[in-house]
């Protein structure tokens, strides 16, 4: 019997990862009904985390001690060139519990800066995975990038996805909500990106600028809170404040819901209004987007965020009401059905986890 499991969760200032969390967790309680989900951090990136990090000396004993599974995920932690989940050989071949992989991806970074794994990194993946009692990854590029290490995966698409389960909306569109640009992609002078960032955040103005003079009941939601850096002076001609919970994500999912569509500058606010049935426009920043694009087939709502085409075609396609209305009707026909096709793909991915950790949770090498 599961009685605790230990998820190694990224730290992280953005919400988005934590939807993930939600998502990977709601699953985990359907198929291990009565089991403690004990939170521990898998990374510190920006080395500001109190506590042990990641899977080695106090918390390998700890997990040892108390876990009966332990799940690692979800996030960029493939990405380089050192994987972002802190641990070792040495902690790896350690670990007792079985073990899972979920939601994890490729990096989050744009091609031109792309850096490959260290030796010491596909080491760990490598054994960690094939130790492990199954992987299950949000996009294709993930499954291809595990290929190519000589591992396989579950295409089980973004478990934030699934934390919502509602139709997709019609109808008439007075609602409307807009997740803020990455502060990281705004213009900066003498920068390669300065231009592409002009686009976008002209764009961005012109879209809010839009929506208050039709009289649209609208907010911007402050996904991460580093945004909230600019959102301030941004958003004061309209006499608005940007809408925050930090990491708290019910309030969230609430705002979610009750918009009739979303404009989504974040990747996970669009996948999770798909989950709750929300219609969106989705830019595109890079390789993550991209890859959600392609897992959905979304191309026709999907708007690179720095060119100056794609944008213009944004403003087109969202820029009034009766615009986000034909969008909602024409272009989500397909959507759900694939949406609801990777729940039952996840659905059995889960299935088989809770059995084979009933087996007796025999984890390779």
């Amino acid at each position: 019997m599961v009685r605790t499991i230990h998820h190694y969760v990224p730290f992280t200032t953005n919400v988005g990862d934590l939807f993930v969390r939600d998502g990977i967790h709601a699953r985990l309680r359907e198929h291990f009904p009565g089991a403690e989900i004990v939170e521990l951090k898998a990374n510190d990136p920006g080395q500001r985390a109190d506590g042990p990090v990641g899977l080695s000396g106090e918390n390998l004993e700890r997990t040892n001690r108390e876990a009966q599974l332990v799940i690692v995920g979800g996030s960029n932690m493939y990405e380089g060139p050192r994987w972002r989940f802190k641990t070792d050989m040495d902690s790896l071949r350690a670990l007792r519990p079985p073990l899972a992989f979920i939601g994890l991806g490729v990096g989050s970074v744009r091609a031109a800066r792309e850096r490959p794994l260290t030796p010491e990194s596909v080491e760990e993946i490598q054994f960690s995975h094939r130790k492990a009692l199954g992987a299950a990854v949000r996009d294709k590029p993930t499954v291809d990038f595990l290929a190519g290490l000589g591992l396989e995966s579950t295409l089980t698409a973004c478990p934030a996805t699934f934390v919502g389960n509602r139709p997709i909306k019609t109808g008439k569109v007075r609602r409307v909500v807009i997740s803020a640009p990455p502060v990281r992609f705004l213009p900066k002078w003498g920068h390669k990106g300065f231009l592409g960032g002009m686009i976008m955040l002209r764009s961005f103005k012109r879209l809010l600028a839009g929506y208050q003079r039709q009289g649209l009941d609208w907010d911007v939601i402050a996904q991460d809170q580093k945004d909230l850096t600019y959102l301030d002076g941004l958003l004061a001609p309209y006499g608005r404040k940007p809408i925050s919970f930090g990491n708290e994500t019910e309030p969230y999912y609430q705002i979610f819901q009750a918009a009739d569509f979303a404009i989504c500058y974040r990747l996970h606010m669009a996948i999770s209004c798909l989950g709750w049935g929300t219609p969106f426009a989705l830019v595109n920043f890079d390789k993550r987007t991209a890859a959600f694009r392609e897992t959905y087939a979304i191309d026709a709502m999907t708007f690179d965020a720095f060119s100056l085409r794609a944008q213009r075609r944004l403003r087109k396609a969202v820029g009034d009401a009766g615009a986000m209305e034909r969008v909602a009707t024409d272009l989500f026909t397909e959507v759900p059905r694939r949406r609801d096709q990777f729940r039952e793909t996840t659905n059995q991915f889960y299935q088989r986890l809770a059995a084979a950790v009933r087996d007796g949770g025999n984890t390779g090498t």
